[in-house]
């Protein structure tokens, strides 16, 4: 085929825009009004389209969406107070037509008195050039793409893959076989180099789809990454050894705007040119394909996540009547990395494991990062001799990694542990694996062991499914308690209880209570956890209305396990139980702990959103510990900072656990947040927090768990509550 053309494409290539779409829109905002807060564009249908801070602010939507209800977004913009009176321009866009088009919504400056200086009209004639562009922009996009979508349907159909429900390989796949279709096309492809994925769909297999594909992908690739930008050959030369077929190509970029592979379809030549409803469509399924990828894939690694890496080893161990081997690989001392240079230094050293881990596995290998500084290798049909073999290559080549950082070096090791089995759960694989890594680091670390399933892991997995059978017993007879621990003032409401966290008891069957260390583990390995999780909050609101508590002037903090962050379904469940209740949403603060947030941002923000839309709090709990931290504080707008616990107890005698619950500290203040400090432990620990200037405190020192019905009648309790509300 002839090679693309290093220049632009010719008359026949639509003109298009980038990925982002609408990030040249709010930069635009942004040279005129410098000051400006967060930015947010709408579509018609009020549906947040683009936000300068990745996710809109709760009380800017309110504001949006109470103008709207009162058909007041019209004109070219107002300015509007927020329910907390922060300054806000709200402008509805129109066509020429006077269809409406969306509307763009920007955070004005509120301090240094300047919000007087605000008017409506001023900002519209300032601001002029990005609603002419918007405008125009929206429209095209009206009357381009909406013609395309209610054509047949197919488009519809094309956007309609559910990047949650499937499979990436078997997601991409359809989602390349309705392009084709849809858009009349012979072949299309789908690179991805990075991830080893590699989709050809062809109308008709004869036409040799995988050859033209080997043929032109060097060449598409390397066009598409030099350009950043779609292609449209509509002319092809007429070469003896050029391909005959008319190519639309258009690049998939990360995260970070990297252009990492491509989406192409090829036409006939005698079939109709490539247009530019074409192109607008192509882009939006290489946008579906990254949603796709993105949901199944670590964002910092790029392998797989657990849950999908779950899916296909379990597939892998009931379909082959065959031994398998499993490597569990953990990086040894990342936290002194992280201490030393920073969370971005611990980072850059995962992303780099994580290729050691690739390239020593092998192409037929599962890889996948499960979270933290951990790693897990399945290698099918494979022996513990073979996972071995591989571990150690693993343990090799990581150890020539290294972290340097100017003139200061630290260190790179693993240890690894590897199991075995044969039509085996592959939560158990997993847990003997990583008996054998814990194994390797008490002798020593930077070594490999191995576990099969028998001795110690055939122990604990009794142990389990004894604690399973326990938390199926208790579910169904009701045999767990709430306690609460207060959250007490230290700079902010000194000395007053402002809220309090609901920790779940278990109730063995001789009567025991039991501490969540003895049944969380088998809640988590066996599924319970989302069960465990509703009844959490039910217990909580059943407690709160039988006392008359829950007033909104006090906040009961409920935790939100990983595994009801994966489902997608709890948040609507807690505020239609919170709403049957009738108790107010602000009395209520759902806790995710960082780990689970990072390894699921998408179900994070999705769960922030619609608890923080209704009026909930959130929090984001063991802060600090994890590795990307602060980085995506702007994609998850929680109003709590819970200060792991690890760096509070040590903060009167390690001067960096003091430099880092300080720097949480300021960042919290700086973005708005509220930090609060578990583990307090003691007085001099709790002055400590006082002059590093920690709003709130959460332990021994201020304050035990008590029964939860019991504190709820307390006359303490109802004081708080009262007087909170004065």
């Amino acid at each position: 085929m002839p090679e693309p053309p290093a220049t632009p494409p010719q008359d026949d290539t639509p003109a298009v825009s980038d990925k982002a779409g609408y990030a040249p829109y709010g930069q635009l905002v942004k040279m005129l009004m410098p000051s400006a807060g967060n930015i947010a564009i709408y579509d018609p249908a009020g549906e947040l389209v683009w936000c300068s801070d990745g996710s809109e602010r709760p009380e800017l939507r309110k504001l949006l969406d109470e103008l709207r209800a009162a058909d007041t977004v019209a004109g070219r913009g107002r300015v509007e107070n927020t329910a907390d009176g922060v300054p806000a321009f709200v402008a509805g866009l129109r066509s020429a037509d006077g269809a409406p088009l969306g509307a763009l919504v920007i955070e004005l400056n509120h301090n240094h008195n300047q919000s007087s200086r605000y008017s409506g009209s001023l900002l519209a004639g300032l601001l002029r050039p990005v609603l002419d562009c918007l405008e125009n922009r929206m429209n095209l996009e009206r009357t381009v793409l909406a013609p395309a979508r209610s054509d047949d349907g197919g488009l519809d159909l094309l956007l309609s893959v559910d990047e949650n429900e499937r499979e990436d390989a078997s997601a991409l796949e359809q989602l390349m076989r309705h392009c084709v279709v849809h858009l009349g096309c012979a072949l299309g492809a789908l690179l991805l180099p990075d991830k080893n994925v590699s989709i050809s769909c062809a109308v008709d297999p004869s036409l040799g789809g995988s050859q033209l594909l080997d043929r032109t992908q060097r060449h598409l690739l390397a066009w598409v990454q030099l350009n950043n930008r779609p292609m449209v050959v509509n002319r092809v030369a007429g070469l003896s050894d050029a391909a005959p077929y008319k190519i639309l190509s258009c690049p998939i970029r990360d995260p970070n705007n990297r252009v990492t592979g491509l989406v192409a379809l090829f036409r006939s030549t005698d079939s109709e040119d490539f247009e530019l409803r074409d192109v607008r469509i192509l882009e939006f399924v290489s946008r579906k394909a990254v949603g796709i990828l993105n949901s199944q894939h670590d964002p910092l690694t790029g392998l797989v996540n657990r849950l999908i890496f779950e899916r296909r080893a379990q597939r892998h161990l009931d379909q082959a009547a065959a031994a398998h081997a499993l490597l569990y690989i953990d990086i040894d001392r990342l936290q002194t990395i992280n201490e030393a240079f920073g969370f971005h230094a611990g980072d850059e050293v995962i992303q780099r494991v994580a290729e050691v881990v690739r390239r020593s596995a092998g192409a037929d290998a599962l890889a996948s990062r499960i979270g933290g500084d951990r790693f897990a290798v399945l290698l099918p049909k494979r022996t513990i001799a073979d996972g071995l073999e591989v571990g150690r290559r693993i343990l090799a080549a990581a150890g020539q990694i290294g972290y340097v950082d100017g003139t200061e070096s630290l260190p790179v090791s693993v240890s690894v542990g590897v199991a075995g089995a044969e039509r085996e759960q592959v939560a158990h694989l997993l847990a003997s694996a990583e008996l054998a890594c814990k194994r390797a680091k008490q002798q020593g670390r930077n070594r490999i062991e191995s576990e099969s399933l028998e001795g110690d892991f055939t122990l604990l997995r009794s142990r389990q499914l004894v604690a399973a059978a326990s938390l199926h017993d208790a579910l169904k007879s009701n045999d767990f308690r709430l306690e609460a621990q207060p959250i007490v003032g230290l700079c902010t409401r000194a000395n007053e209880t402002v809220g309090y966290e609901l920790l779940v008891r278990m109730r063995s069957p001789e009567g025991e209570l039991l501490a969540p260390d003895k049944f969380l583990d088998a809640a988590d390995r066996y599924q319970f956890l989302p069960a465990l999780d509703r009844w959490v909050i039910c217990s909580a609101i059943d407690t709160l209305r039988s006392h008359g508590v829950g007033d909104g002037a006090l906040c009961f903090t409920v935790n939100v396990s990983a595994q009801s962050l994966a489902s997608g379904k709890y948040a609507a469940f807690a505020l239609e139980q919170i709403a049957q209740a009738g108790l107010p949403a602000e009395s209520f603060c759902f806790e995710i702990k960082e780990a689970a947030a990072m390894n699921q941002l998408a179900g994070a923000e999705q769960l922030i959103r619609e608890l923080s839309r209704a009026g909930c709090k959130l929090a984001l709990d063991d802060f600090g510990w994890g590795l990307s931290s602060l980085a995506h504080l702007k994609r998850l707008p929680v109003d709590y900072l819970k200060i792991d616990g690890r760096f509070v107890r040590r903060v009167l005698d390690d001067r960096v656990a003091e430099s880092i619950v300080s720097g949480i500290a300021k960042a919290a203040r700086t973005l708005g947040v509220a930090a609060i400090a578990e583990h307090v432990e003691s007085a001099q620990i709790a002055e400590r927090l006082i002059a590093l200037e920690v709003e709130y405190g959460q332990g021994f020192h201020l304050g035990r768990p008590q029964p939860f019905g019991r504190a709820a009648t307390a006359p303490a309790f109802l004081a708080e509550a009262r007087t909170s509300a004065m």
